[in-house]
């Protein structure tokens, strides 16, 4: 430690170490965002900036708050840090239980520790009970042997060859073993298949498998706190990088930086189960020319599931559009029989690509639910739901709602807006869905900042092309800073696997807060 507080290097990079097994850990998996503000917290102090970590500074870096957070109206941080210390403890009461070195962050602070832990102790050992002593029935011991003795004698001599003997058969069996192993990965052309020691075969309740294809990297953790490991699993195909340019609809494009292309396979290993699917393109190879062609049937490819078509003659472009983020959603899938699932990319047209895998588990017949609110960070909501930051737009605007919006929801949801002209593709798997979308009117009417009232603001929203609302008038429906949901029940992705939602205005501008779609029972 320096004269200063700050830690040595060497502390930091041990620090790092222990930071990085908590955030790998079932515990933290299951709570993305209090792993995102343990990160944040940690690294501050790394970087000797643990003096200004304040509220103001974790609302804003953190929870995405805007600039005129107001601490005293909003205790995001108070209760998100008493959730935090609450998962440490029991983190360090669990799966951490044999930890030396426990991150702590005392009550009125936001500094972490790391304290050195007593070394749990290991169970005492008699100095008789070393070998077990054997007495055959009917056989008496020599009488007038101390305890210590007794293990010399001729029974427990016995014994005692009888054990070393088996131990060294079975590691003479494990050598052998161990050299077929070696022997079989270096026979000529046998399959071999990657493995990354951060991607677990077993999924602990509530993680899941990310990959990202072709990249070989250190991964990333995305806007939702999930950790993407690198390329693994993987069997044919070359690795990748697209161009660094705009990519739209996603938060996240380092998700599709890097890509694995030509034939290739995927051979992940499973668990029996039911898992939800989630397959990232983007194709960023095309640019229109004079003809201003779009770019369809340019490349079209398979893509099989443990030998089964999943898409046929996809085509990205046509899917999603050039430089546009594409997720294919799929529900109820299984590994095979083998304890594998097994993705297959077959040419068509021209060379098949993948951005990157998601593998969580799933629900039976259905979809996860998906909520997003219009703001730059995840959101619990009192009933202790959790909201996406926004995602799978294009065009509008995001900004910070004026005033609290009042009404039986949780406001957190409604503190900020995206308005403008602008649309939503949100990926989901084949079914039925109920859309629940979260309006307020913050600026039009005579206490607001527009002036005005009734009329001031008209717009419609579409879903895959039919009207879910015409002529749309948030201030008529409720006042000003009233919350509105209306609910829209059976509706169905198009052709590319999206809820298409189209905010178009006819006054002024539409305006959005947050977006649920949720599965319906089949």
């Amino acid at each position: 430690m320096s004269s200063n507080g700050t830690p040595s290097v060497s502390q930091v990079e041990e620090q790092r170490a222990v930071l990085r097994t908590v955030l790998a850990s079932a515990t933290f998996t299951r709570n993305p965002r209090l792993a995102v503000l343990l990160e944040y917290l940690c690294v501050r102090c790394f970087q000797g900036e643990a003096s200004s970590i304040k509220e103001y500074s974790i609302a804003t870096d953190v929870f995405r708050r805007p600039t005129d957070f107001d601490q005293s109206t909003d205790a995001i941080v108070r209760v998100e840090m008493h959730r935090l210390r609450k998962k440490l403890k029991e983190y360090y009461a669990g799966e951490g239980a044999r930890h030396t070195v426990e991150i702590v962050i005392q009550s009125g602070q936001y500094q972490p520790h790391f304290v050195n832990r007593p070394k749990a102790e290991e169970p005492r050992v008699e100095a008789t009970s070393g070998v077990p002593e054997f007495t055959p029935a009917g056989m008496r011991e020599p009488a007038g042997l101390p305890p210590k003795r007794r293990l010399l004698g001729s029974h427990s001599v016995l014994a005692f060859l009888i054990a070393a003997a088996g131990f060294l058969l079975v590691l003479g069996l494990a050598g052998l073993a161990l050299f077929g192993v070696r022997r079989a990965a270096r026979t000529p052309g046998a399959a071999t298949f990657r493995s990354a020691p951060l991607v677990p075969a077993v999924l602990p309740a509530g993680s899941g498998i990310r990959l990202l294809c072709g990249s070989s990297g250190a991964g990333g953790r995305d806007r939702e706190g999930n950790a993407w490991s690198p390329d693994a699993y993987f069997s044919g195909g070359v690795a990748g990088e697209a161009p660094s340019q705009l990519l739209y609809r996603t938060r996240d494009p380092f998700l599709f930086r890097s890509m694995r292309s030509g034939e290739f396979s995927y051979k992940i290993p499973l668990h029996p189960g039911v898992y939800e699917l989630r397959l990232y393109f983007a194709d960023t190879s095309y640019s229109p020319g004079p003809a201003m062609d779009g770019g369809e049937n340019v490349r079209m490819f398979d893509v099989l599931l443990n030998g089964a078509t999943l898409l046929r003659e996809f085509d990205v472009i046509a899917d999603a559009g050039p430089n546009t983020a594409d997720v294919r959603v799929f529900k109820d899938i299984r590994p095979s029989g083998d304890g594998y699932l097994h993705l297959a990319f077959k040419k068509g047209t021209d060379t098949p690509f993948l951005s990157a895998i998601e593998i969580v588990p799933g629900i039976p017949h259905q979809m996860h639910p998906i909520r997003i609110v219009t703001q730059d960070a995840m959101v619990t909501d009192r009933s202790g739901k959790t909201w996406w930051p926004d995602n799978y737009f294009q065009g509008g605007r995001g900004l910070a709602r004026q005033g609290i919006v009042e009404g039986p929801l949780d406001p957190q949801i409604y503190a900020r807006e995206r308005y403008g002209n602008f649309t939503y593709a949100i990926p989901v798997a084949d079914g039925r869905y109920t859309l629940n979308l979260y309006f307020a009117e913050s600026y039009w009417g005579p206490a607001g900042q527009g002036g005005g009232g009734v009329g001031s603001r008209l717009f419609d929203v579409y879903c895959n092309g039919t009207a879910l609302l015409r002529n749309f008038d948030m201030y008529k429906e409720a006042g000003l800073h009233r919350q509105i949901v209306k609910t829209f029940p059976e509706l169905a992705p198009n052709g590319q696997g999206k809820l298409l939602l189209s905010f178009v205005p006819l006054k002024n501008y539409a305006n959005i807060s947050a977006i649920e779609v949720l599965p319906e029972d089949r």
